[in-house]
């Protein structure tokens, strides 16, 4: 599987008006997984424009949106996955605990 590695730069101002910048090497080891995956999804989803273009019945333009919501939670997980694998372990290997909190945030989105 494909695993790309990249270096980025995280500022971050905080309630009290400090700011902070730290960097961390981001390891995305299903990169090629992913990118498969979400190339499917958008393929479903121009399937389902069709059907709706066509004129087909509701209740089956909702399965396949269901089917298209259930791939992208599954992406969802995978970057989750690597995320926490790669990514948190280093930030609290090192201390950062904003790459914690920004988790935190992101699972309170992927959640809703």
């Amino acid at each position: 599987m494909g695993s790309t590695h990249s270096e980025e730069e995280h500022v971050h101002v905080h309630a009290d008006g400090t700011v902070h910048s730290h960097s961390h090497a981001h390891v995305h080891r299903n990169t090629k997984t992913v990118k498969n995956r979400l190339a499917r999804v958008i393929g479903h989803l121009h399937a389902v424009e069709r059907m709706i273009d066509d004129g087909r019945d509701c209740a089956e333009v909702l399965v396949q949106l269901a089917a298209v919501r259930s791939a992208v939670n599954n992406i969802c997980k995978i970057i989750l996955r690597d995320h926490m694998n790669h990514c948190v372990i280093d930030a609290v290997q090192k201390g950062d605990t904003e790459t914690l909190s920004e988790l935190d945030k992101a699972i309170d989105l992927l959640m809703k």
